[in-house]
């Protein structure tokens, strides 16, 4: 579990030209915006995960021990998700 809280961000972007071209080896032509999207991870003792996205106005909240249990088979390789 996290011991303190983790910020980490990146930037917007928009795909001028290209779009699809891209799955194909083509070139596609990016900018990046002023704009960013935020990931604000951080400890709770409640056992839950929440997920609160204001700008849109959504607020979820979700058992992390259910969670664990959830099948991660799907995902492949050796990694895996819970501890």
């Amino acid at each position: 579990m996290l011991s303190e809280v983790l910020l980490v961000s990146a930037p917007g972007k928009v795909i001028l030209h290209g779009e699809h071209a891209v799955v194909h080896g083509k070139i596609a032509l990016a900018v990046a915006l002023n704009l960013r999207t935020f990931l604000r991870l951080q400890p709770h003792s409640n056992g839950k995960m929440c997920l609160n996205l204001p700008n849109i106005g959504v607020k979820r909240a979700w058992d992390v021990a259910r969670l664990q249990l959830q099948d991660t088979s799907f995902l492949g390789g050796p990694w895996r998700i819970w501890n």
